[in-house]
């Protein structure tokens, strides 16, 4: 078998691949259609094992942590037990990914099951992506699976970040409570919005709160969770903590934990970007410029680099001991209330995170740190205790596979596919085998170059196209991404890789027509301009 025949993709034409490139074609969408509501019999989407026909669902979205932080994914910087667990009485993926390593754009991924291009938010910015793309919005009236869930009985709450266009009372979810943008301050008591009226009521009221902000947003959703169990009607919880993010003021009780630990610096902490595109050395996310911390002036430049490193590292694991907690505060009142047996536990990331990595913090940039998440999934009766799985998972996988947990239908219009034949030890003949990435957002603070790209098992081409730069990793050579075999600015491809440099470029082309994805500019390849 080919590489080609292995990753479900036909094998290109060499000789046409860079000429085919920019082509791309629409998809059809077909109108989605449900099963019956919860307690009807249908178990089309179920099985007979687990926790029921229509269980009961936490769904765990996490806020930009790394897998390189979770001690289940082997990381030796500070044990997570509570996630940990999820890990140990359920499925572990290892090769779960975003499609746009950016918070708004990835919210809005899992809640539609479809790319940033068809589902509107394509930037944090409302205002649009960078010159030229067209205005970020999620348009609340288009398909969500909360909203497909509530139509069919379930009873849908949400707590925590949200981030996107719109309310969650708008997009599905019957009670709710968040706070308006991306981060903290996270003592700060004012901000919260909530449909605190009653149930189902989508007006949004001004709320206050005393204390820690993912504490709270904790309390609110196990109180939900009694609420809507008492009803005797399945549930999802929606739970989504974003305390992992700026300013990175863990709680008081946490305040001081590593004041006295020096944390590792990463294999590639002091790179210099001099073997790949201008994009890697253009980016405003070194940790030597993070204005953050306040470090003493009378610092060398690698002495904040490594001064600011520390700062933020200690201040980011202490928020994820919080974070920690409360997973399993959440956990264990499962437990308590009977209901564990009965709900199925899912935990991810809307996207990942540097932590020093090539010197940076942040995320956007289609390197590994940044595109990778976490994935657990606990599912009594069905899922594997301690079980690990390779297959690969992108976030667009989110919405139908929620879907299909709760039995029922996926609307043809989302682009990702249901797990559950993974979760059953099953990897169906057509499964994914490369991924597309497209992240659009260019402009203050990070200034990243908009690009999309294609990784498969050993390789990843990304396309700067706002600036025709080009970059090509081989992943089994150079797993830390340091070095591009695309050089510049000739484009010459390293000897030996030019005919894996034409099959990944129509490669490519094919994903872009798959998702229907047309935005952006199409890939040409002529002299570079000098940027210096």
């Amino acid at each position: 078998m080919t590489e080609h025949e292995h990753d479900g993709i036909d094998s290109p034409s060499r000789r046409n691949a860079l000429r085919k490139l920019g082509t791309a074609a629409g998809l059809a969408l077909a109108a989605p259609r449900l099963l019956a509501a919860p307690g009807t019999g249908n178990a089309a989407a179920t099985s007979a094992n687990g926790p029921g026909e229509h269980p009961h669902i936490l769904w765990i979205n996490l806020e930009g942590v790394p897998i390189s932080v979770l001690s289940c994914y082997g990381s030796k910087l500070m044990d997570t037990p509570n996630i940990d667990r999820l890990a140990r009485e359920g499925m572990r993926f290892e090769n779960a990914f975003c499609t746009n390593a950016l918070c708004a754009p990835s919210r809005a991924t899992l809640l539609t099951g479809k790319y940033d291009h068809l589902n509107g938010m394509i930037a944090n910015d409302p205002g649009g992506g960078s010159t030229g793309e067209p205005v970020s919005r999620f348009d609340v009236a288009q398909e969500t699976f909360p909203r497909i869930m509530q139509r069919a009985g379930y009873q849908t709450t949400h707590a925590g970040k949200w981030h996107v266009t719109g309310t969650p009372g708008q997009a599905g979810f019957d009670a709710f409570i968040y706070k308006d943008g991306a981060g903290g301050p996270y003592y700060a008591a004012g901000g919260y919005m909530e449909n605190t009226a009653r149930p189902g009521d989508g007006s949004v009221r001004h709320t206050s709160h005393a204390g820690y902000q993912t504490d709270i947003l904790t309390d609110y959703a196990i109180a939900a969770i009694d609420r809507m169990a008492q009803s005797g009607k399945p549930f999802l919880m929606s739970y989504q903590p974003f305390s992992d993010h700026r300013p990175f003021d863990p709680p008081h009780r946490y305040d001081h934990i590593f004041d006295d630990h020096r944390f590792p610096e990463a294999g590639t902490f002091w790179d210099d970007y001099s073997h790949r595109a201008a994009a890697a050395r253009e980016a405003h996310m070194r940790l030597a410029d993070m204005p953050d911390f306040n470090p003493p002036g009378d610092l060398t430049r690698r002495q904040r680099q490594q001064w600011n490193h520390q700062q933020f590292m200690r201040r980011f694991m202490a928020n994820l001991k919080a974070l920690d907690d409360s997973v399993g505060r959440l956990l264990d009142h499962l437990d308590q209330t009977g209901l564990a047996g009965r709900t199925i536990v899912v935990l991810s990331s809307d996207h990942g995170f540097f932590m020093g990595d090539h010197g940076w913090f942040d995320k956007r940039i289609m390197y590994e740190q940044a595109i990778r998440v976490p994935l657990m999934v606990r599912w009594p009766g069905r899922v594997k205790p301690g079980s690990v799985n390779g297959d690969w998972t992108f976030n667009i996988d989110n919405a139908p596979t929620t879907l299909a947990m709760a039995g029922l239908d996926i609307p043809a219009d989302m682009q990702g596919k249901s797990i559950l034949p993974l979760l059953d030890g099953k990897t169906p003949a057509d499964w994914h085998r490369d991924l597309y990435y497209h992240y659009y957002e260019f402009g203050p603070p990070h200034f990243v170059f908009p690009h999309y790209g294609i990784r498969t098992q050993r390789h990843k081409l990304i396309y700067y196209y706002r600036v025709n730069e080009w970059e090509l990793f081989d992943l089994e050579k150079d797993p830390d991404e340091m070095e591009s075999l695309f050089q510049h600015p000739d484009y010459k491809v390293l000897d030996g890789y030019q005919d894996v440099f034409e099959d990944l470029a129509e490669r490519l082309r094919q994903l872009r027509t798959r998702y229907a994805d047309n935005s952006g500019i199409a890939p040409q390849i002529y002299p570079l301009p000098d940027y210096d």
